[in-house]
Protein backbone atom coordinates (compact mmCIF):
# COMPACT_ATOMS: atom_id res chain seq x y z
CA UNK A 1 0.00 0.00 0.00
CA UNK A 2 1.73 3.43 -0.86
CA UNK A 3 0.65 6.44 2.04
CA UNK A 4 -0.79 9.11 -0.15
CA UNK A 5 -0.34 11.88 2.84
CA UNK A 6 1.78 15.45 2.75
CA UNK A 7 5.29 15.21 4.41
CA UNK A 8 5.89 17.37 7.25
CA UNK A 9 9.43 16.89 6.75
CA UNK A 10 12.20 14.77 4.71
CA UNK A 11 15.59 13.54 5.92
CA UNK A 12 17.83 10.50 4.66
CA UNK A 13 17.76 8.57 8.33
CA UNK A 14 14.99 8.97 10.92
CA UNK A 15 16.21 7.66 14.56
CA UNK A 16 12.92 6.82 16.75
CA UNK A 17 14.66 7.93 20.17
CA UNK A 18 17.40 9.92 21.79
CA UNK A 19 18.45 6.94 23.76
CA UNK A 20 22.01 5.25 22.93
CA UNK A 21 21.40 3.57 19.74
CA UNK A 22 19.44 6.81 18.88
CA UNK A 23 21.99 8.94 19.01
CA UNK A 24 25.13 6.62 17.97
CA UNK A 25 23.00 5.75 14.51
CA UNK A 26 22.42 9.38 14.40
CA UNK A 27 26.25 10.41 14.54
CA UNK A 28 27.41 7.53 12.00
CA UNK A 29 24.76 8.55 9.82
CA UNK A 30 25.59 12.19 10.01
CA UNK A 31 29.48 11.17 9.33
CA UNK A 32 28.62 9.66 6.12
CA UNK A 33 26.71 12.57 4.55
CA UNK A 34 23.34 11.64 5.77
CA UNK A 35 21.16 14.11 7.17
CA UNK A 36 19.50 12.83 10.10
CA UNK A 37 16.32 13.68 12.73
CA UNK A 38 16.40 12.25 15.61
CA UNK A 39 12.94 11.79 17.72
CA UNK A 40 12.76 12.17 21.73
CA UNK A 41 9.66 11.12 23.46
CA UNK A 42 9.54 11.74 27.20
CA UNK A 43 9.90 8.47 28.48
CA UNK A 44 10.50 4.79 28.33
CA UNK A 45 6.92 3.93 27.79
CA UNK A 46 5.67 6.18 25.31
CA UNK A 47 7.89 4.98 22.11
CA UNK A 48 5.49 3.45 20.75
CA UNK A 49 1.64 3.29 20.48
CA UNK A 50 -0.18 -0.40 21.46
CA UNK A 51 3.93 -1.58 21.50
CA UNK A 52 3.85 -4.83 23.86
CA UNK A 53 7.16 -3.78 24.22
CA UNK A 54 7.53 -0.77 26.32
CA UNK A 55 10.84 1.22 25.32
CA UNK A 56 11.85 -1.18 22.74
CA UNK A 57 10.94 -0.96 18.98
CA UNK A 58 6.80 -2.06 17.85
CA UNK A 59 6.90 -5.49 18.00
CA UNK A 60 3.26 -5.25 18.13
CA UNK A 61 1.19 -2.05 17.16
CA UNK A 62 -2.17 -0.60 16.72
CA UNK A 63 -1.25 -0.02 13.08
CA UNK A 64 -1.72 -2.86 10.75
CA UNK A 65 0.60 -2.49 8.48
CA UNK A 66 3.09 -1.49 10.98
CA UNK A 67 2.40 -4.81 13.14
CA UNK A 68 2.83 -7.08 9.71
CA UNK A 69 6.26 -5.97 9.05
CA UNK A 70 7.67 -6.20 12.63
CA UNK A 71 5.98 -9.78 13.16
CA UNK A 72 7.39 -10.70 9.64
CA UNK A 73 11.16 -9.60 10.89
CA UNK A 74 10.72 -10.93 14.29
CA UNK A 75 8.54 -14.50 13.08
CA UNK A 76 10.90 -16.65 14.09
CA UNK A 77 12.06 -15.63 17.40
CA UNK A 78 9.58 -16.73 20.39
CA UNK A 79 9.47 -13.83 22.46
CA UNK A 80 8.38 -16.13 25.89
CA UNK A 81 11.91 -17.19 25.34
CA UNK A 82 13.88 -14.23 24.66
CA UNK A 83 16.69 -13.44 26.97
CA UNK A 84 16.34 -11.01 30.16
CA UNK A 85 17.16 -7.67 29.43
CA UNK A 86 20.95 -6.71 29.86
CA UNK A 87 22.05 -4.30 32.68
CA UNK A 88 25.11 -2.87 30.67
CA UNK A 89 26.79 -2.34 27.30
CA UNK A 90 28.09 -5.11 25.77
CA UNK A 91 32.20 -4.90 25.79
CA UNK A 92 34.15 -6.96 22.86
CA UNK A 93 37.27 -7.24 23.00
CA UNK A 94 38.98 -6.50 19.32
CA UNK A 95 42.69 -4.83 18.07
CA UNK A 96 43.13 -1.08 18.22
CA UNK A 97 42.45 -0.72 14.09
CA UNK A 98 39.35 -2.66 13.04
CA UNK A 99 40.63 -3.45 8.95
CA UNK A 100 37.94 -3.46 6.45
CA UNK A 101 38.08 -6.91 5.04
CA UNK A 102 36.45 -6.17 1.59
CA UNK A 103 32.75 -6.49 1.30
CA UNK A 104 32.17 -10.27 0.60
CA UNK A 105 29.18 -11.64 2.17
CA UNK A 106 29.51 -14.76 4.18
CA UNK A 107 27.86 -17.45 4.49
CA UNK A 108 24.03 -17.01 5.60
CA UNK A 109 23.14 -19.03 8.78
CA UNK A 110 19.88 -18.54 9.90
CA UNK A 111 20.21 -19.86 13.52
CA UNK A 112 23.24 -17.53 14.05
CA UNK A 113 21.22 -14.92 12.69
CA UNK A 114 18.53 -15.56 15.06
CA UNK A 115 20.41 -15.98 17.66
CA UNK A 116 22.32 -12.68 17.17
CA UNK A 117 18.74 -10.63 16.90
CA UNK A 118 17.75 -11.77 20.15
CA UNK A 119 21.01 -10.98 21.27
CA UNK A 120 20.17 -7.04 20.22
CA UNK A 121 16.73 -7.02 21.68
CA UNK A 122 17.83 -8.08 25.18
CA UNK A 123 20.42 -5.01 24.53
CA UNK A 124 20.48 -1.76 26.41
CA UNK A 125 22.29 -0.48 22.88
CA UNK A 126 20.09 -2.58 20.94
CA UNK A 127 18.50 -1.29 17.53
CA UNK A 128 16.36 -1.96 14.47
CA UNK A 129 17.17 -0.42 10.98
CA UNK A 130 14.71 -1.03 8.33
CA UNK A 131 17.03 -1.77 5.87
CA UNK A 132 20.21 -4.21 5.46
CA UNK A 133 22.05 -0.45 5.74
CA UNK A 134 25.18 0.00 3.43
CA UNK A 135 26.70 2.48 5.43
CA UNK A 136 30.47 2.25 5.64
CA UNK A 137 31.20 -0.34 8.26
CA UNK A 138 34.35 -2.87 8.33
CA UNK A 139 34.33 -6.58 8.03
CA UNK A 140 35.84 -8.31 10.92
CA UNK A 141 35.92 -12.07 12.93
CA UNK A 142 36.06 -12.04 16.83
CA UNK A 143 38.58 -14.94 18.74
CA UNK A 144 35.87 -17.27 18.31
CA UNK A 145 35.52 -17.02 14.81
CA UNK A 146 32.23 -15.20 14.47
CA UNK A 147 31.75 -12.32 11.65
CA UNK A 148 30.35 -9.21 12.57
CA UNK A 149 29.83 -5.65 10.61
CA UNK A 150 31.43 -2.50 12.81
CA UNK A 151 31.76 1.10 12.61
CA UNK A 152 33.47 2.90 14.89
CA UNK A 153 32.26 6.22 16.43
CA UNK A 154 34.96 7.58 18.42
CA UNK A 155 36.64 6.87 21.58
CA UNK A 156 35.74 7.80 25.07
CA UNK A 157 36.64 7.35 29.00
CA UNK A 158 33.58 6.22 31.11
CA UNK A 159 33.06 8.09 33.95
CA UNK A 160 32.07 7.53 37.88
CA UNK A 161 28.67 7.75 37.24
CA UNK A 162 28.63 5.21 35.26
CA UNK A 163 29.22 3.31 31.80
CA UNK A 164 25.85 3.88 30.37
CA UNK A 165 25.39 7.51 31.38
CA UNK A 166 29.00 8.19 30.77
CA UNK A 167 28.58 6.90 27.06
CA UNK A 168 25.16 8.53 26.85
CA UNK A 169 26.72 11.96 27.90
CA UNK A 170 29.01 11.84 25.12
CA UNK A 171 27.15 10.57 22.61
CA UNK A 172 24.96 13.68 23.38
CA UNK A 173 28.33 15.81 23.25
CA UNK A 174 28.90 14.18 20.27
CA UNK A 175 25.47 14.62 18.71
CA UNK A 176 25.54 18.26 19.80
CA UNK A 177 29.16 18.76 18.09
CA UNK A 178 27.88 17.83 14.53
CA UNK A 179 24.44 19.72 14.90
CA UNK A 180 22.14 16.65 15.25
CA UNK A 181 18.89 18.56 16.68
CA UNK A 182 16.31 16.60 18.71
CA UNK A 183 12.81 16.94 18.08
CA UNK A 184 10.22 15.82 20.81
CA UNK A 185 7.09 13.83 20.17
CA UNK A 186 4.61 11.85 22.10
CA UNK A 187 5.52 8.47 20.70
CA UNK A 188 5.74 6.70 16.89
CA UNK A 189 2.00 6.08 15.98
CA UNK A 190 3.01 4.12 12.76
CA UNK A 191 5.20 3.58 9.60
CA UNK A 192 4.69 4.66 6.32
CA UNK A 193 4.82 2.36 3.36
CA UNK A 194 5.31 2.10 -0.20
CA UNK A 195 4.34 -1.02 -1.83
CA UNK A 196 6.29 -2.89 1.29
CA UNK A 197 9.75 -0.34 1.65
CA UNK A 198 9.20 1.61 5.02
CA UNK A 199 9.51 5.61 3.16
CA UNK A 200 8.75 7.04 6.76
CA UNK A 201 7.00 7.28 10.21
CA UNK A 202 4.33 9.34 11.64
CA UNK A 203 4.59 10.81 15.04
CA UNK A 204 1.93 11.71 17.76
CA UNK A 205 3.14 14.97 19.08
CA UNK A 206 1.47 18.53 21.34
CA UNK A 207 0.21 19.72 17.73
CA UNK A 208 -1.14 16.28 16.86
CA UNK A 209 0.46 14.31 13.63
CA UNK A 210 3.83 14.49 12.51
CA UNK A 211 4.41 12.76 8.97
CA UNK A 212 8.57 12.32 8.12
CA UNK A 213 9.82 10.76 4.92
CA UNK A 214 13.08 9.05 5.30
CA UNK A 215 14.99 8.69 1.93
CA UNK A 216 16.90 5.61 3.70
CA UNK A 217 15.30 4.17 6.51
CA UNK A 218 14.42 4.48 10.12
CA UNK A 219 16.06 3.31 13.20
CA UNK A 220 14.11 1.70 15.84
CA UNK A 221 15.82 1.64 19.47
CA UNK A 222 14.94 1.08 22.92
CA UNK A 223 13.25 4.43 24.57
CA UNK A 224 15.19 6.65 27.14
CA UNK A 225 18.46 5.36 29.52
CA UNK A 226 17.01 3.82 32.70
CA UNK A 227 20.06 3.48 35.51
CA UNK A 228 22.19 0.71 34.38
CA UNK A 229 25.16 -1.02 36.65
CA UNK A 230 27.70 -1.13 37.43
CA UNK A 231 28.66 1.77 38.45
CA UNK A 232 32.38 1.46 36.89
CA UNK A 233 34.67 -0.91 35.31
CA UNK A 234 36.10 -3.17 38.35
CA UNK A 235 39.87 -3.40 38.41
CA UNK A 236 40.92 -1.49 35.05
CA UNK A 237 41.10 2.16 35.89
CA UNK A 238 39.91 4.30 33.57
CA UNK A 239 40.43 2.27 30.27
CA UNK A 240 39.98 4.27 26.88
CA UNK A 241 36.55 2.35 25.27
CA UNK A 242 35.87 2.59 21.42
CA UNK A 243 31.85 3.19 21.35
CA UNK A 244 31.02 1.08 18.01
CA UNK A 245 27.60 0.14 15.91
CA UNK A 246 27.90 -3.63 15.50
CA UNK A 247 25.84 -5.87 13.08
CA UNK A 248 25.38 -8.91 10.96
CA UNK A 249 25.47 -9.04 7.22
CA UNK A 250 21.80 -10.07 6.09
CA UNK A 251 20.62 -8.41 9.37
CA UNK A 252 18.47 -5.37 10.12
CA UNK A 253 19.39 -6.04 13.73
CA UNK A 254 22.24 -4.55 15.73
CA UNK A 255 23.52 -3.28 19.13
CA UNK A 256 25.72 -0.30 19.85
CA UNK A 257 29.17 -1.59 21.88
CA UNK A 258 32.23 -0.89 23.97
CA UNK A 259 35.10 -2.00 21.98
CA UNK A 260 38.27 -2.48 23.36
CA UNK A 261 41.75 -4.17 22.77
CA UNK A 262 42.71 -4.72 26.68
CA UNK A 263 42.25 -8.24 27.93
CA UNK A 264 41.59 -6.68 30.89
CA UNK A 265 38.83 -4.76 30.58
CA UNK A 266 35.12 -6.60 29.98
Amino acid sequence: MTWDLQWDDEVDVVCTDAGIAGLAGAISAVDGGAEVLVACAPGPDAAVAGSGHPGWFPLRSGDTETATYFAELSGDLDEAVLPQREDDLPIRQAPEAVAAAGRRIPPFVGSQLRDWNARCIASPSGYLYTRVTDWTSAAMKTSDGDAIEVTEIGAMTPGAGGIVGSVLEWLDAEADRRGVDLYPVTRLERLVFDERDVIGAVFTTADGPWAVRARHGVLFCRAGSPDFRPPRLPGCGDPVLRVALVGKAASRFGRVELVTSDPAVG
